[in-house]
């Protein structure tokens, strides 16, 4: 897209894999893709429907569900399922890696990197003869604001 530089790889990504499996770039497809990336944060169908909506688009739930697992599909966006059940997904940037801590009461995600977990965790896993591929690291809890009202 035109002007998106910050996000320049991921259209260019979305093109290959749309031209490979000879599918089409629609608008509503956009409208989705630009909200999702404009949100910048972990966020659901609903939420993104809810965005939309409140954009003046009249896109449905269908086709946002439809759109997010295209990208996912694409190897763009993670789909993630966190204690509520809900699927939430972000951006998958490359050679990017961060973990998560989940608010149990509020559904707060905070994405972190620790340099020391990634190392231990390496570790275990050739104390273990393990080769990693790949790992997730989510950690539950409560966070400051939700702490604060118990």
């Amino acid at each position: 897209m035109a002007g998106d530089t910050k996000h320049q790889w991921f259209w260019e990504a979305l093109e290959s894999f749309l031209g490979h499996h000879q599918l089409k770039q629609t608008k509503q497809r956009q409208v989705v893709i630009r909200h999702f990336l404009k949100l910048d944060r972990h966020v659901d169908a609903d939420d993104l429907y809810g965005s939309i909506r409140k954009a003046g688009y009249n896109i449905g739930l269908a086709t946002i569900y439809r759109t997010l697992n295209l990208l996912k599909e694409a190897g763009l966006v993670e789909q993630r399922l966190f204690a509520d059940g809900r699927a939430s997904y972000e951006l998958l940037i490359p050679n990017l890696h961060h973990d998560h801590l989940i608010c149990t009461t509020c559904g707060k995600i905070v994405e972190f990197e620790n340099k020391e977990i990634e190392r231990l965790q390496a570790q275990v896993a050739a104390e273990q003869r393990f080769t990693l591929s790949s790992h997730r690291l989510e950690l539950y809890g409560l966070c400051a604001r939700c702490n604060r009202t118990l």
